[in-house]
């Protein structure tokens, strides 16, 4: 069964590097490794031709991160796709773990992000992990999810291009895609002993700005189409306040259940409501301005 990995880069220069020697420890005859680079500079390149087994494309105009997905997934020669971001270094028995899951007979599923605290232990990066990633501890079980997160994804090629791949919007393209699969009946997984250790290295100001990105977003892919008179939308706003509190207390009891530490319980946990706090800003703004998804990343 042949595998195909498809990392898509903008300025990936910095991270790519580990990424793919990851890949390259584990690699057999049936793995084939696609990066899609919108870069504007040959940095990414040069480093993917160190490896022979990666199929290099470059695009010369920017494109957002899903696209440059589907750009890779056409192109691929493969049975099943796995998606994961190039500041993704995979643990040593990742390839295995998946081949196993696809031999179980999961067709869409995700992987355990975990932070890398070797290369980024800082407060902006564990908030961000935090937040996003709350799910991904590895001391959980295989459980059936709603969504899942494109930064280490995996899914079968027939069924991606059946339901054209990703949207091609600048933030949470894997939320909408997914969920359009588990609308639909697709069965969707979380797989905790495939693990990625991930690099989260944006600073908080631009953490809290994506956490808002989100919330704006989050409406238009869930909630437009149900919320779509002004007293609706007015209900629902007084509701918001509630579902935030909800969402985060989620978070925070998942984090302090797998990752406890008393950093967590009386730092990070408490700084997960200013979090919310965006999210419900980012909401707010798309309920009384709906302009539309967000186009910053």
């Amino acid at each position: 069964m042949i595998l195909s990995i498809i990392i898509p880069s903008y300025n990936a220069q910095k991270n790519i590097n580990a990424c793919l020697h990851s890949i390259e420890k584990q690699k057999d005859d049936q793995l084939e490794v696609i990066v899609v680079d919108c870069s504007p500079h040959d940095q990414v390149m040069m480093i993917c031709n160190q490896y022979n087994f990666v199929k290099y494309i470059k695009v010369e105009k920017r494109f957002n991160p899903g696209e440059g997905r589907n750009i890779g997934a056409k192109l691929s020669v493969s049975d099943y796709l796995v998606f994961i971001d190039s500041d993704v270094v995979l643990a040593n028995n990742a390839i295995i773990n998946i081949r196993d899951s696809i031999y179980s007979g999961k067709e869409v599923f995700g992987a355990a992000l975990e932070i890398n605290k070797t290369i980024n232990d800082s407060f902006s990066g564990r908030v961000e992990h935090y937040y996003f990633n709350h799910e991904s501890q590895s001391s959980r079980q295989i459980k059936k999810r709603n969504n899942l997160s494109s930064a280490f994804m995996i899914i079968k090629k027939e069924l991606f291009l059946k339901f054209n791949g990703f949207s091609d919007i600048p933030r949470m393209q894997d939320t909408e895609l997914t969920e359009r699969l588990a609308e639909s009946g697709i069965d969707l997984y979380f797989v905790p002993d495939i693990i990625g250790y991930q690099i989260q290295d944006s600073p908080i100001k631009s953490v809290l700005n994506k956490i808002k990105i989100t919330g704006n977003n989050l409406f238009f892919i869930r909630y437009s189409k149900k919320i779509n008179t002004k007293f609706k939308r007015l209900y629902f706003s007084l509701l918001l306040p509630l579902m935030m509190i909800a969402k985060i207390t989620r978070i925070n009891f998942r984090n302090i259940r797998y990752s406890f530490s008393f950093s967590m319980l009386f730092i990070y946990s408490p700084f997960m409501y200013v979090c919310g706090f965006y999210w419900m800003l980012g909401f707010y703004r798309a309920l009384f301005i709906s302009d539309g998804i967000a186009t910053g990343r």
